[in-house]
């Protein structure tokens, strides 16, 4: 393909303006050109208020729609969708029965048998898809991949993040029309988000898949909200610890919470080798390992054992991915995609999985049993 990849978007909330303003710079360089922008609701279509996140916006020969129909009525080759997990209607299958190339948001579904026949007529009509772990792009996270194939041998990783519960963005969604959370955060309500892992953990779940290959299984403990002490519908609960293991056998521990009235937030990422550790900070990665004769003569001091494996964050992963995608697609290359929408499926099922495993008492579940097996079929199930 030639001439530049004709896109449209569908969900201009915070993520989809994030994607729009990538799209706006690859069109800038000649290698996009946007065809439709699609929203449920025409105040998120206001050129002024895209303007505010894309500068330089302009919706010159853009069809601006509130009709998902109207949007497929366009000659166009790919396809954002950015909308909240539980509002998917069918736009995944007809986007790509209509042979649109897919970059889907994540989670791509609340619910595995929705998903599982999004994965199916994408690998039918064979679209080049991606989903939106825009994480693995991320120069701190490209360091450590590189770093453990360099013949160091996987443990473990451990991310700890808590957030306060008014931390969560106030999405441009208007939730409240929808039966959703009157205040609009929809991250912060079960229905919408399926919960903090599946929300916002899916991204450390699959930069640890990105690091050390497939799920088998996982486990998980939630503490849960009380009626009482729920507000605006904000009732996902009060802390999760979820643990992860991978083919490999690493490990994988995921602590998480969302208080209310802490106004303040602490993260802390590790990666455990046989033989080192790395810390992975806002502003770079910190590798602890020995390489001296062993055993030393005497402890080494731990200035000696510390490096600076990455400084800073390598660019604007954002960008990254959607860079990646157009070129993929460009080229006819669907192996350039790192997160194809087959393979995010795991990712998605051992998130969903820490869900069944807290509703199950902390049960251990297995990511291919859950996928498959009628004992895990009504937790699959989409409600009607």
């Amino acid at each position: 393909m030639t001439r530049p990849v004709r896109v449209a978007l569908m969900g201009l909330g915070q993520r989809g303006l994030q994607h729009l303003k990538a799209l706006w710079r690859l069109q800038e360089r000649g290698e996009v050109r946007l065809t439709t922008l699609a929203d449920a609701f025409a105040s998120n279509l206001d050129q002024s208020k895209i303007r505010k996140y894309v500068e330089g916006f302009r919706p010159d020969g853009i069809v601006l729609t509130t009709d998902f129909n109207e949007l497929l009525a366009q000659e166009q080759d790919a396809l954002y969708i950015c909308i909240p997990p539980n509002l998917h209607a069918g736009e995944v299958l007809r986007a790509a029965r209509a042979g649109l190339h897919l970059f889907v948001e994540k989670p791509m579904s609340l619910f595995l048998d929705e998903a599982l026949e999004m994965e199916a007529v994408i690998r039918e009509t064979g679209v080049i898809s991606t989903v939106g772990f825009q994480q693995r792009f991320d120069g701190r996270h490209e360091a450590i991949f590189n770093l453990l194939r360099e013949g160091r041998t996987p443990l473990m990783a451990c991310y700890t993040f808590h957030g306060p519960l008014e931390g969560h963005n106030v999405k441009h969604h208007q939730t409240e029309l929808h039966g959703g959370p009157r205040n609009r955060i929809w991250t912060a309500n079960r229905a919408w988000s399926g919960m903090t892992v599946v929300e916002g953990g899916i991204h450390l779940l699959d930069l640890w898949r990105y690091w050390f290959g497939d799920v088998e299984w996982v486990q998980a403990h939630y503490q849960h909200r009380p009626p009482d002490e729920i507000y605006d519908d904000a009732d996902n609960p009060y802390t999760y610890s979820v643990h992860f293991g991978f083919a490999g056998g690493a490990i994988g521990s995921l602590t998480l919470s969302r208080l209310r009235k802490v106004y303040a937030s602490h993260m802390d990422h590790q990666v455990l080798w046989t033989e080192g550790r790395a810390e992975i900070k806002d502003d770079g990665v910190i590798m602890y390992q020995y390489d001296g004769p062993y055993p030393p003569s005497q402890p080494p001091a731990q200035d000696a054992v510390r490096k600076l494996l990455f400084e800073g964050r390598g660019g604007d992963d954002t960008f990254a991915i959607s860079e990646l995608f157009i070129q993929a697609i460009t080229e006819g290359r669907p192996d350039l995609i790192r997160s194809p929408f087959s393979d995010a499926m795991n990712s998605l099922a051992a998130v969903l999985g820490a869900n069944v495993s807290d509703d199950l008492g902390g049960e251990r579940v297995n990511v291919d049993e859950l996928l498959y097996s009628t004992r895990y079929a009504a937790h699959r199930r989409k409600p009607q």
